[in-house]
């Protein structure tokens, strides 16, 4: 039995491998070649050459290139955009209520003084009329 090795007859690019008999003939589109380098490192993208009865091979970054796919970027949803606006919308709102409440603290606390100074200047108007206004 023996290792053939098949590439395509119009692109020479590498189609697979097969075993066959010893004694059988080999196909026209065939190679006992093996489509490994002179480490026996298998190629990359191998193509058959004629000329040189060898496997032609890209390198590394050639076949990265031929073969890199592109970042796809993923686009949102509507829902999810929706979602984000909404999101955005309470996180105003909430900044809002947090302002509002600060004013009606500070509110709170300066009606508090008048309240305290008006006490003082009534107590001090009570004073003076029990005195005969002295």
């Amino acid at each position: 039995m023996k290792q053939v090795y098949f590439y395509d007859k119009d692109t020479k690019e590498f189609a697979g491998y097969d075993v066959i008999d010893d004694t059988a003939e080999i196909p026209a589109n065939a190679t006992t070649v093996e489509p490994v380098d002179d480490s026996g490192v298998g190629l990359y993208d191998p193509t058959w050459n004629e000329n040189t009865n060898s496997w032609d091979s890209l390198t590394e970054e050639e076949w990265k290139q031929k073969h890199a796919t592109p970042e796809v970027k993923p686009e949102p949803t509507q829902d999810q955009q929706t979602a984000a606006q909404q999101m955005l919308l309470m996180a105003d709102l909430q900044n809002k209520v947090d302002t509002l409440t600060d004013t009606v603290d500070e509110m709170t606390k300066s009606n508090q003084q008048i309240n305290a100074a008006l006490a003082q200047i009534m107590l001090q108007n009570a004073t003076n009329a029990e005195n005969g206004g002295k």
